[in-house]
């Protein structure tokens, strides 16, 4: 890829990434609407969906990313279908019937993947990996810090899906405003066993060179994934708008101390970073 191809494909990323915002603003005023609802959570995981893969394939090639999101459709869909069936790790519950007929729906295993790339991303930048290929103490510390990011999301996320909007129910709802602890732990370690496959994996079969290093040693291309995450927290805060409840303003106040707080953390980081330009 040319110096102008790159330049071109950063600023097409960066374009969508303002129509991503611009749909999770609209989210206000579909949310009192099922069928608006589900028309702009679609385009909000397929935009999200893209960006990750748009951005992944810069830096790990076709190949690569398509290994990763492999990695996290076969790890996630099965303990999925795991939980449905024998309540580990996340708990029992199933999807609603308006996400689709499977036991789980499509768009979860997009969003699995694409929520997982930001989140690994951010776990580099915070870890100061950047571009680096994953060697020694990186190889397990990178997946687990990335597992706390993603997380993170869930914990904002999960009560106003479920508990709220009803897209999952919880056989037996549990103590966070209707959502099982155990849900957590499950997800954390879930999202850490795709995350420790793939880092495994890119120790030894990292396509890294030095020309793609070099071409990655932008702090652009890097705030990218950051501002990605930071909105699809601005989302979880908005909800407070179109319902105002305890259950949307603890959610509203959690996102802003740990996905906003994470974002910010990360683009500080980007811009004290003295080996990017």
């Amino acid at each position: 890829m040319t110096d102008q191809e790159r330049k071109t494909f950063s600023w097409f990323r960066w374009s969508l990434i303002i129509v991503f915002l611009i749909v999770n603003i609209l989210l206000i005023f579909t949310y009192k609407d099922p069928n608006l609802l589900a028309i702009d959570s679609f385009l909000v995981t397929a935009i999200l969906f893209i960006l990750a893969v748009l951005h992944g394939n810069e830096r790990y090639g076709k190949k690569n990313i398509l290994i990763f999101f492999f990695i996290t459709w076969a790890v996630s869909f099965s303990f999925e279908n795991l939980s449905i069936a024998t309540g580990f790790p996340f708990g029992f519950y199933h999807y609603s019937p308006s996400l689709g007929l499977l036991n789980v729906p499509l768009i979860i295993i997009f969003a699995y993947f694409a929520i997982g790339y930001l989140s690994w991303v951010l776990s580099h930048v915070l870890t100061g990996q950047y571009h680096k290929k994953l060697e020694g103490k990186q190889i397990f510390l990178v997946p687990f810090i990335a597992s706390f990011i993603m997380v993170m999301w869930d914990l904002s996320v999960d009560p106003i899906s479920s508990t709220l909007q009803g897209l999952w129910v919880w056989t037996d709802p549990g103590a966070y405003f209707g959502v099982p602890i155990s849900n957590f732990f499950g997800w954390f370690l879930v999202v850490y066993l795709f995350f420790q496959i793939f880092a495994l994996y890119l120790s030894k079969y990292d396509s890294l060179n030095a020309k793609i290093a070099s071409k990655l040693s932008n702090k652009h291309y890097w705030a990218e994934a950051v501002t990605v995450y930071g909105i699809t927290g601005l989302g979880t805060i908005l909800s407070i708008f179109y319902q105002y409840n305890d259950i949307t303003v603890s959610m509203a106040l959690i996102t802003v101390f740990t996905m906003v707080f994470v974002a910010i953390l990360a683009l500080v980081n980007i811009l004290n970073n003295p080996e990017l330009h």
